[in-house]
């Protein structure tokens, strides 16, 4: 039923489009380097006022049709003054138009394609955009997309993670303080797939699914655009917080190849490791394109990144082995086995990984009207991260005939990732049409070495396949696009296209030995016991495997429509409204608007705004995610860090119902945002915007219900619910509700500058951005009132959400962070210097307040030195946090843990690595 509210409307619009044919004529031209008369390829040619655009091909040619008329051409690229001409078109004639564009830096032109379907610098749209250029990528010692977001994006954090079982491998990153799945992520306008890991473990973004932007080889990109507005009435689910949208090159018959070596410092400044450097990464990459006659083009990137891991824990500190206490005792245990407390210190850092990738981007004419195009890659990334060190005094865990004294479990990963987008776009009848499918697709495979199955005993392997989960995305969209004739207004475009999607999860379970309890033989199952008599645990130690009843293969469905106006009403006022009506096979329809507006005050200031609804459609991974996992957890009781086999149970298994959770629903959003632009010079603009987002039934993982819960209540309802699961050692549960309502407000100030200093060139780049996430409300479903009707209704919302999830949400990201760099180039010197800032961050532990710590505010420096020599060489020095700072030291012994977590793995600012130094070799032919 509601599909056919979508199909009607849109198959009445398909049939009308002959019905609206309309006459055009056709300018066209070169468009060329003033100073060298050399092409300039993938320069936006646009009819000021309309949706008509297109970019140039690799001999600088292009063509656009527009209606009969008199019309304003204005060519744009980045680093090039703009131009413009006056053009009067006839229908079934061509005009042309030749321009010339002034290399300069001081342009600050950028056209976006986000945030508006018509072509708009990112001073003109009605909403904030940040564009970052291809140069900055470059000039930047950081060799992944997050990480470089992170540095040069004013309102995006992400860090690597630490202990953290698949978190360590993909970085859970934010946009506006919110989470990982609440920012859209495009590559050339087309919607990226998602991960098919759910952070689950204890980190930021826990319980939510996102983008691997690190799949995306950085030589690829053209700029990459940050849409800063809530944005799902144009986009669909998830653009709550914004829209990242990759660009990628067109150059051609030009190769740009790059290596960098670098390394960091090590050891954090303490401990005998504090003078020797790890983290070390080697890269390389190289960039061409082909050109297909006079047709198009074909360009193709590939990358290889190795990347060590570091170290940032101190030695164990505690006790080791079985009937020795004490320290004095230990250190003679010790020194009597020839081994030191190192032999016992945990690898807690940077995850190691070697990865590569090939991407490519291609575009081919079809005739004077129309283009095919399409663009996709693959990669693939192995990563190395250490888990949890499994002492001899830890019997349950153990096998003391394969690992006499402990060992140290590592949790791999082979993630492959894969994408394709193929279309056809042109203009025909005034109508711009563009049509395309995409398809991408992420595996994630666990391999767990180095450890053991402890119920097993002596006959347990060291090497397990914990299993694979999947996660694949095909889509379908039409996007059309259609100048209107209003009297009296000076442009209206109408916009309108549909979108369908079809999703699928697995999950795949791992060897039997990576999860069952001991060893199937004739006479029965015979498993390894401790001294008390109790099974030692059964599983892979570090991450059990999935098991066969953890497998799923599950599907959905979506459909959307949408439509709306772009109209420029005045030469001052600007205003867009669109809607956007979304249905889902497993949970229902949704609609979502937006009105934005933008209007010149003259002097080149304006004001503009944007209000909208959102949605966020709960992923299949939410709905479907079902295992047992070790997660290290405080206990409420002693304060300790203890592990803790925890179950997480899919949406609609009995365990989730018995616990009286609901099916999963969208999370719904309203989004406000306001600000200026102000350009009082054509070297210098600025730019500031506030917003306010509030999110109503917000999906999360709860917290822990466990089985020794203080409230007898609570533990006797928890112990009833897990009698079956007592085999496979779990203590815990947890499952994805929509717990919460949250507002986000805050204030982002980005400005521009650029000027000729001393026969060179300085341009200087200032930002800040200010955010606070609240928790308004936590909702306790009605059916789990009831469950726990014995129960105090707080200690139910304490449960679902305890300090220390709450924190993730409202403190474990800098409320405040700011950035200043300086870029000057001189000849063939180049440099760039940079400050950025981070805000103060607090740890609240879920053992109270005795335990919270509070990380003060630091200051990060960035510098990259380069020189240009012949032949198409240049060479650069350079390092990212130079002054090798590192966030303060956590002084809560319960959380240090005896030396395992000098730093927070909980919270954390820009990550523990402290500086990394490289050189870089960069070759343009």
């Amino acid at each position: 039923m509601g599909s056919n509210r979508v199909l009607l409307p849109l198959a009445a619009l398909l049939l009308a489009l002959p019905l609206a044919a309309q006459q055009t004529g056709t300018v066209s031209g070169t468009v060329v380097a003033t100073e060298s008369g050399a092409p300039l390829v993938g320069a936006s040619v646009v009819i000021v006022g309309t949706a008509r655009s297109v970019l140039t091909n690799e001999k600088g040619q292009y063509h656009l049709s527009a209606p009969p008329g008199a019309h304003r051409v204005r060519a744009r690229l980045i680093g090039y003054d703009a131009a413009e001409q006056r053009v009067t078109l006839t229908a079934g004639q061509t005009v042309t138009a030749d321009f010339k564009l002034v290399a300069t830096p001081l342009s600050l032109n950028e056209v976006v394609v986000v945030g508006a379907r018509t072509s708009r610098t990112a001073v003109e749209t009605p909403v904030p955009v940040d564009v970052i250029s291809a140069q900055e990528i470059a000039d930047n010692g950081q060799t992944e997309v997050n990480q470089i977001l992170a540095t040069l994006a004013p309102s995006f954090n992400a860090s690597h993670q630490t202990i953290a079982d698949g978190s360590d491998h993909i970085n859970p990153a934010s946009l506006r303080g919110l989470g990982p799945d609440q920012v859209l992520v495009l590559v050339n306008g087309k919607r990226r797939h998602s991960s098919a890991l759910v952070h689950v473990n204890g980190t930021f973004g826990r319980g939510t699914v996102g983008v691997d932007l690190n799949a995306i080889p950085t030589a690829a990109i053209d700029r990459i655009e940050v849409l800063r507005d809530g944005a799902a009435a144009q986009y669909g689910s998830d653009a709550i917080a914004g829209v990242i949208n990759i660009v990628l090159k067109r150059q051609t018959e030009r190769l740009d190849a790059s290596s960098t070596v670098g390394t960091t410092p090590g050891g954090g400044g303490f401990w005998d490791m504090a003078d020797h450097h790890d983290g070390d990464q080697v890269k390389a990459d190289a960039n061409y394109g082909f050109a297909i006659g006079d047709r198009g083009f074909l360009n193709v990137t590939a990358e290889y990144l190795n990347r060590g891991g570091t170290n940032r824990a101190a030695p164990w500190s505690g006790d080791i082995f079985p009937g020795v206490t004490g320290t004095a005792a230990t250190d003679a245990a010790l020194a009597a086995r020839g081994l030191t407390r190192r032999d016992f210190t945990m690898q807690v850092g940077q995850a190691a990984a070697t990865f590569g990738t090939a991407f490519f981007n291609t575009t081919v004419s079809l005739g004077a009207d129309a283009e095919f195009y399409s663009f996709g890659g693959f990669s693939s990334r192995d990563g190395r991260a250490g888990a949890v060190f499994r002492l001899p005094n830890q019997e349950d865990r153990v096998v003391p005939q394969i690992f006499p004294n402990g060992f140290l479990p590592f949790i791999n990963t082979g993630i492959v990732d894969r994408s394709l987008a193929a279309g056809v776009r042109g203009t025909t009848r005034g109508w711009d049409v563009d049509f395309s499918l995409t398809h991408g697709r992420n595996d994630f495979q666990f391999i767990i070495d180095h450890t053991v199955n402890a119920s097993m005993g002596a006959s347990s392997p060291t090497t397990f396949d914990a299993g694979r989960l999947s996660f694949a995305q095909t889509m379908g969209n039409l996007d059309l696009v259609r100048p209107l004739a209003v009297g009296g207004l000076k442009s209206v475009s109408f916009v309108a296209g549909a979108e369908f999607r079809v999703e699928n999860y697995r999950i795949e379970a791992g060897d039997a030995a990576s999860w069952e309890l001991g060893v199937l033989t004739d006479t029965g199952r015979v498993y390894e016991r401790t001294s008390t008599g109790a099974p030692k645990l059964p599983g892979s130690q570090g991450f059990p495997g999935f098991q066969p009843a953890n497998e799923v293969d599950r599907s959905r469905t979506g459909l959307s429509a949408y439509t709306g106006l772009e109209s420029q009403l005045t030469s001052r006022l600007l205003v867009d409204v669109g809607g956007r009506y979304e249905n889902y096979s497993d949970f229902g329809s949704t609609v979502n608007g937006k009105l934005a507006g933008r209007y010149e005050l003259g002097g080149n200031l304006a004001l503009r705004g944007a209000v909208s609804t959102g949605f966020r459609a709960p992923s299949l991974q939410q709905v479907w995610l079902n295992n047992v996992s070790t997660q290290f957890v405080v206990n409420p009781s002693t304060g300790q860090l203890e592990p803790q086999n925890v179950l997480t149970t899919n949406n609609q298994s009995r365990v989730t119902k018995a616990f009286g959770v609901p099916d999963l629903a969208e999370e719904t959003s309203i989004n406000w945002s306001g600000g200026l632009t102000w350009r009082p010079l054509d070297n210098l603009s600025l730019t500031a915007d506030a917003y306010r987002i509030t999110i109503d039934g917000r999906i999360v993982i709860t917290s822990q219900f466990a089985r020794n819960d203080p409230d007898p209540a609570v533990r006797a309802r928890v112990i009833q619910i897990l009698t079956p699961f007592q085999n496979q050692g779990v203590t815990t549960a947890q499952f994805f509700t929509n717990a919460l309502n949250t507002r986000t407000h805050g204030l982002d100030v980005v400005a521009a500058y650029a000027t000729r200093l001393a026969s060179g060139t300085l341009s200087l780049t200032a930002s800040a951005s200010f955010t606070k996430t609240q928790v308004e409300r936590v909702n306790v479903p009605e059916a789990m009132a009831d469950t726990f009707s014995s129960a105090n209704l707080d200690t139910v919302r304490a449960r679902i959400l305890n300090r220390e999830d709450r924190n993730r949400l409202e403190d474990a990201l800098p409320r405040a962070k700011s950035s200043i760099a300086a870029r000057y180039t001189l000849g063939r010197f180049g440099g760039v210097a940079r400050a950025t800032y981070y805000g103060a961050i607090d740890y609240r532990s879920p053992s109270g307040p005795a335990n919270d710590e509070h990380f003060g505010a630091k200051t990060l420096f960035d510098l990259d030195l380069s020189y240009q020599l012949r032949g198409g060489v240049r060479l650069a020095l350079g390092g990212n946090n130079i002054l090798n700072t590192y966030p303060d030291r956590q002084v809560k012994a319960a959380n240090i843990t005896s030396g395992r977590f000098i730093y927070s793995r909980r919270v954390t600012q820009f990550g523990m690595n402290g500086g990394f130094y490289y050189t870089r070799v960069q070759l343009s032919l």
